[in-house]
């Protein structure tokens, strides 16, 4: 019997399988993103518009990283590309094992890397996504929304590419019909997409975005969900995993054979605590992920609402997204962090600097850099950016910053503890504000 899903948030996992390939046709674990590119993007070819080509030639470790890397060809010349192309192996790594087993220690291989003017320019479409792995037909029955007409229906939904090839802060742009659930379900079936992190003639995808078109349709047979559950994506959490109980989670027979898992357990709810798991996916499969991930289930913890009627019934998609320790620590990315907990509106607006009233300004802002810790709350920030500068709203920023809260587990399935994270904040003066105000004492 199949279930019909009222999806009650998002959870942006993507789970895949990285299609068979030896090092004439690389399967990459991971690249670096659109960002890293324009950083490394030559600046006198970057300010004339100019691209290039380059290739090189490395050896593969063990682990899948690059080794001993040479630039045999490079177009134009002389404008820096294949320098900047070496400064980026540095980021790129191979899967340790093909598909046949095949592991890639030792062995050369050829790396296109190529430089586009468009990586220059934000908000690129990655138009010809190389899908590592998309939802099968049984899959998506697990998302078929309860309201589903006999018809079926079609979405679009637009998303962000991290540089490991998942997808997060995934948003509606087309949905027919309205009215039925289908982009609820579509946005929650997005955790099921990987692409491959780097293009054939080697371009990134992090960073861009992706439009990826999601068709609900009952089967060839007509065949229905019967049954109507909840489900929610993107559960608040009080508790979960730490990043060490996940890397001593990750599977001993998987170490070396997989530089990552991906797992997707649906749960129900008892109290606050989640039990009786049911895997939606695993990639790969046969390694000792969905047992990995099973192990964590008890260290996890839910903000539970006791006034909402259907609590009880409801079910829970817990994304897990495992790395193998072994290749050291890996960059976690949020685009859409989740905040549990975030200053009061009129608490930051008392917050606002007494200097810039007495200036004249009536708004300004500051960017932030912090670490964040385990439970979601922010430490070690520092001002990156203030505008205008030096009239206190760095010092502002930096006492909002120390109340807020983010969701402890990622909507990609990773503790957030050890992420580092640039936090924006803007402040606007209240329409009373006078320069010669009391001073207000930072919140507690």
């Amino acid at each position: 019997m199949r279930a019909l899903v009222v999806a009650l948030g998002l959870g942006l996992l993507a789970g895949g399988v990285a299609r068979a390939g030896d090092l004439t046709d690389p399967v990459w674990a991971k690249a670096p993103d659109r960002a890293d590119w324009a950083k490394a993007y030559p600046a006198d070819a970057a300010k004339a518009g100019v691209g290039g080509a380059v290739k090189l030639k490395c050896a593969a470790s063990a682990a899948g990283l690059l080794q001993a890397c040479t630039v045999i060809a490079e177009t134009p010349s002389g404008q820096g590309f294949g320098d900047a192309a070496l400064s980026l192996a540095a980021g790129m790594q191979l899967k340790p094992n093909g598909l046949n087993g095949q592991p890639v220690a030792g062995r050369d291989l050829i790396v296109p890397v190529k430089f586009d003017p468009a990586l220059l320019r934000p908000g690129t479409v990655v138009v010809n996504p190389d899908w590592l792995r998309r939802p099968t037909t049984e899959e998506v029955l697990q998302y078929f929304p309860a309201a589903a007409i006999a018809a079926g229906g079609h979405v679009r939904i637009e998303c962000v590419v991290t540089n490991r090839g998942l997808v997060d802060d995934c948003k509606v742009t087309e949905e027919a019909p309205t009215g039925h659930g289908y982009g609820s379900s579509a946005l929650a079936m997005s955790q099921l997409f990987l692409m491959r992190p780097m293009s054939v003639d080697g371009l990134p995808v992090g960073g861009a975005r992706v439009i990826i078109p999601i068709t609900f349709a009952p089967g060839a047979s007509g065949a229905r969900p019967e049954s109507v559950i909840h489900v929610l994506s993107g559960a608040p959490w009080s508790a979960a995993p730490t990043l060490d109980q996940m890397n001593a989670a990750f599977p001993k027979r998987a170490m070396g054979k997989a530089q990552s898992g991906h797992v997707i357990l649906r749960c129900g709810l008892n109290g606050d605590r989640l039990g009786g798991c049911d895997k939606i996916g695993e990639t790969p499969p046969g390694l000792g992920f969905e047992h990995a991930a099973l192990s964590l289930v008890k260290d996890f913890k839910v903000i539970t609402n006791p006034k909402a009627d259907r609590y009880g019934e409801l079910r829970i998609d817990v994304p897990f997204d495992f790395r193998d320790p072994s290749l050291g620590p890996q960059q976690v990315e949020v685009h859409n962090p989740v905040w549990l907990r975030r200053i009061d509106p009129n608490a930051a607006l008392k917050l606002y600097p007494d200097a810039a009233l007495k200036a004249g300004y009536r708004s300004g802002s500051a960017t932030l850099t912090c670490t964040v810790v385990h439970d979601g709350s922010l430490t070690g920030c520092q001002t990156e950016l203030e505008e205008p500068a030096g009239m206190g709203f760095g010092d502002a920023a930096l006492q909002i910053a120390a109340v807020m809260q983010m969701n402890p587990w990622t909507s990609q399935g990773a503790p957030v503890d050890g992420m580092k994270i640039r936090l924006p904040i803007k402040l606007v003066a209240a329409a009373d504000a006078k320069a010669d105000a009391a001073p207000v004492p930072p919140p507690k």
